[in-house]
């Protein structure tokens, strides 16, 4: 196995940045009147001055005029003391998101900090790979900032109205703090249409490589950088493809169910189990293969919707050691628990009808709105169903480098639960 990498990384040099992006520092302003402000409601206040990041429409009193969609302003309660700072969208879906709750300036500086603050929090606490998440938007403390580290190749998406004005600024702080010697953009989400933005993916500095390529563990791992989901690769399974092949020996039938690339696939088949992954993506099906070439396994693929392809396996009469039951998102609105719950029951009743006893599921989502409660709810009326009993053995939240705050109960977005069906 490959050693840990060290972060933070060193960064770039002066001559490296020769041709980045200077945009002019802010002069620094008045600490009591420093221009626009937005005023909260009374009910609105201790919300938020508790480092809740979101003001609604609901908490707004009143708002200066002039203020452009991503404008910095003044965060006050009736009384006119300061809350703090943050991104003003007046046409935005969530008009303000907080950035501080001291009087200072956005600047340069301030982008800088919250980076290397990032990375800091971030030391010593991923090893086995050279990717990371180094920016996890509010639970970082920059809001519609994300930004994944591959090797030296940077991945960022911006996605709100204050991140683009302030664009070049967060850019240039992220290349010289990391040292990424090339980035590309997927600010590609629907959140920046509800911003009033366009779409935008692309390179940002330095020379994209065709396919961006890291480690984890003893796997190489590659996607294509504009092709591939979201921020190019599902790096918050991680510690979930390493616990799910530790469960599985030699010879042993692994099932990968919305197998996406087969990043349990591929570490199950690396373990010397007989992986079987399940994706309707033929694409990303296509990488699977590659990857498993590439690294000395074999995956078999099954092409199609996931609860179709598990009716015909049970048909087939197949079983399996161990199974990973990890759809996309099931619910972007909390009106969607209900569906998504029953998709959870019927996909996990058949893996648990096809597990040999003692054998273990993975059930896992990255819906907010899914709570670890909904889980084990679809997941009693799905041992019923398959007329077993299961145990709960863990139950996995999204590793160290996707922190999740106290104070912002939406950073907390991917649970886990690890079954063992009884004998």
């Amino acid at each position: 196995m490959r050693a840990a990498p060290s972060f933070p990384f060193a960064p770039l040099s002066p001559a490296t940045l020769q041709g980045v992006s200077r945009p002019s520092v802010p002069a620094k302003a008045s600490r009591t009147s420093r221009g626009p402000a937005v005023t909260l409601k009374d009910a609105a206040v201790r919300r938020i001055a508790g480092r809740y990041p979101f003001g609604h429409s609901g908490d707004i009193a009143r708002a200066d005029a002039g203020i452009g969609p991503g404008d910095v302003v003044d965060v006050r309660d009736e009384g006119g003391k300061l809350v703090g700072r943050g991104y003003f969208n007046p046409e935005g879906a969530t008009p303000l998101r907080m950035l501080t709750w001291e009087a200072r300036d956005i600047d340069l500086n301030f982008y800088r900090e919250r980076v290397r603050a990032a990375l800091a929090r971030r030391e010593g606490r991923i090893t086995g790979t050279n990717a990371l998440r180094v920016l996890h938007a509010e639970a970082d403390g920059l809001p519609g900032v994300v930004a994944d580290r591959f090797g030296d190749v940077l991945s960022v998406q911006l996605r709100n109205a204050g991140v683009e004005k302030h664009r070049d600024l967060i850019l240039r702080a992220l290349r010289e703090e990391t040292g990424a010697t090339s980035a590309f953009e997927r600010s590609d989400t629907g959140e920046r249409r509800k911003e009033g933005l366009d779409l935008v993916s692309g390179p940002l500095w330095g020379e994209l490589p065709e396919r961006v390529e890291f480690y984890e563990d003893d796997l190489r791992l590659h996607f294509a950088p504009l092709d591939a989901q979201k921020t190019g690769f599902f790096l918050d399974q991680r510690d979930n493809r390493r616990m799910m092949a530790r469960l599985v020996g030699p010879g042993q039938p692994f099932l990968d169910v919305y197998s996406y690339t087969g990043g349990f696939s591929l570490h199950a088949a690396k373990a010397g189990a007989q992986s079987t992954a399940i994706d309707k993506d033929s694409v990303a099906l296509g990488v699977l293969e590659r990857e498993a070439r590439e690294n000395g396994v074999g995956v078999n693929l099954r092409w199609g919707d996931a609860i179709e392809q598990l009716a015909a396996l049970e048909k087939e009469k197949k079983s399996f050691h161990a199974a990973v039951f990890d759809p996309p998102t099931l619910a972007k609105r909390r009106d969607d628990v209900p569906r998504a719950k029953r998709i959870f029951t019927d996909g996990t009743a058949a893996l648990l009808r096809m597990l040999t006893p003692g054998g273990h599921v993975l059930v896992s989502t990255c819906a907010h709105y899914i709570r670890v409660d909904d889980l084990l709810d679809a997941a009693r009326v799905a041992a019923g169903a398959a007329e077993c009993d299961a145990e709960v053995v863990d139950i996995t939240y999204q590793p160290a480098d996707h922190p999740h705050l106290l104070s912002v109960p939406e950073s907390l977005y991917l649970k886990s639960i690890l079954l063992r069906k009884q004998g």
